[in-house]
């Protein structure tokens, strides 16, 4: 199918990371349908339809663990097909509509989340973070602007170190952040973190089981926190649930170029050693046991209540899904 170059370039961008978190390439992918269904040539409701369809379709395949770029895709398609009305205009402006809404909808359950996020940062204590987690970060602000006296450890997050901008960011709005090596963090947990203290991250996608999967590393740093009893809270809206995961089907782990490992900082292998290979998984599971809550726009809930809240608003009772 011809793609537009602003497509094309918005999903270079989210396949290279040049947009990261998971809000931010569901936002750009929306945009990417929306720039496709406007340049749409279709005269009648079928054929519009069916070019949305294909959009929607190349447009998911950016990146594999990202049900909320799904969900988004899914929700404005199946918003904009309900309208009864087979006038092509009207339904690109449908579309057009459709989009705005779910990035009006994205502002208020971030801001849900930084609300009900700030109350568990500990006044006088550390927080853990690592990655970046345009949701953690919204979290962290607010409850500086609300004068709660804490610092931050980030993990700078190998091998694209998005925690640098999580760093970057927090330090820039006044927030006391120190960028750590992602294997000092057990250290942290054990050296500067009280029992009250707490490790935030976000997710990029909630099986049914209530299990978190999120950037490389994070399962290790819960793990640690466990074994050290400090919480771990997930900042993320119930749009991360993954619905396909109620059937049984795995949530995929994303594999990415060895080039991001093979070729970073000074050591740059332009050509292989026959022995050598690259394992470059870009998230890991993080088992529902090792979450104390997750952090969403319904509230602070523990895994279980968070997948029952999600059965709920799917209209599926417990029964239909066992």
């Amino acid at each position: 199918m011809a793609v537009q170059a602003k497509t094309k370039k918005i999903y270079d961008d989210i396949r290279t990371l040049r947009i990261q978190g998971a809000d931010e390439a569901a936002a750009a992918a929306l945009e990417a349908l929306r720039i496709e269904g406007l340049a749409s040539k279709a005269r009648n409701r079928k054929d519009f339809f069916s070019d949305l369809r294909a959009s929607a379709l190349y447009l998911k395949t950016v990146r594999p663990t990202e049900p909320e770029l799904r969900n988004a895709l899914r929700l404005v398609f199946t918003a904009v097909h309900k309208s009864p009305s087979d006038d092509v205009a009207e339904l690109k402006h449908g579309l057009d509509k459709q989009v705005e809404k779910y990035e009006e909808n994205l502002k208020k359950v971030r801001g849900k989340i930084a609300e009900y996020g700030a109350r568990l940062v500990p006044d006088g204590g550390t927080v853990l973070v690592h990655c970046h987690s345009g949701s953690v970060v919204a979290v962290l602000k607010k409850a500086f602007d609300e004068e709660i006296d804490f610092k931050v450890f980030a993990c700078e997050t190998r091998p694209l170190y998005q925690g640098r901008k999580t760093a970057r960011q927090l330090s820039e709005y006044g927030i006391p952040t120190t960028l750590v090596v992602d294997s000092a963090a057990r250290l942290v947990l054990t050296r500067f973190m009280r029992d009250s203290d707490v490790v935030l991250v976000g997710a990029d996608a909630i099986t049914s089981e209530g299990d978190l999967v999120n950037k490389i590393g994070t399962s290790q740093v819960a793990l640690s926190a466990f074994e050290h009893e400090k919480h771990v809270y997930s900042c993320a809206g119930t749009h991360k649930f993954d619905p396909l995961t109620l059937w049984g089907s795995g949530e995929p782990i994303e594999e990415r170029d060895s080039s991001e490992v093979a070729v970073s900082g000074d050591f740059k292998l332009k050509k292989f050693p026959k022995a050598l290979h690259v394992f470059n998984p870009a998230f890991d599971v993080t088992e529902a046991k090792y979450v104390n809550a997750f952090v969403t726009e319904l509230g602070v809930l523990p895994p279980q209540s968070l997948v029952m809240a999600v059965w709920k608003e799917l209209g599926l009772s417990e029964k239909q899904l066992i």
